[in-house]
């Protein structure tokens, strides 16, 4: 329930804080996977995630304020804010492409556990069984060596 939250407030804050984008949001991830252990590293990463929108309202709120008074308007710099503006944009998108990935990779790696797991349950019952066989022809041998000597 705890992780649910956090995520719904990941995908929410951003559309509250920032009326100045307007977004569409679609989630289709399956965050039943997530663990309790992993709500630290997704805190972390949302702080930062909260740190890069306010940078980003400042700038934009900069920017509005100098394209607002003409009087100091710098056309380079705006281009210059501009560009690096898109630059983080495109910083944004290949950090969630990433996390999808990872999130991807986590599911993976829990499935190829899963399968580990049911192979060990496999070879431990493999083993008890070999180890029965084993010692049934050791009583037979022993029952026949019996009959031989008498």
């Amino acid at each position: 329930m705890k992780i649910k939250k956090f995520l719904l407030a990941l995908f929410i804050s951003p559309l509250i804080l920032s009326s100045a984008w307007s977004l569409t949001l679609t989630d289709t991830c399956d965050y039943s996977i997530v663990s309790d252990t992993d709500y630290s590293t997704m805190v972390s990463n949302y702080e930062q995630s909260k740190l890069l929108l306010t940078s980003s309202q400042n700038l934009l709120s900069i920017s509005n304020q100098l394209v607002n008074n003409s009087s100091t308007a710098n056309t380079e710099y705006i281009n210059a804010m501009l560009r690096l503006s898109d630059d983080i944009g495109k910083m944004a998108d290949r950090i969630g492409e990433m996390a999808d990935r990872i999130v991807a990779t986590e599911l993976q790696i829990g499935i190829m556990a899963d399968r580990i797991l049911e192979t060990q349950k496999l070879q431990n019952e493999n083993i008890a069984l070999t180890q029965a066989n084993i010692l049934k022809a050791q009583e037979n041998f022993n029952s026949l060596l019996i009959a031989l000597a008498q």
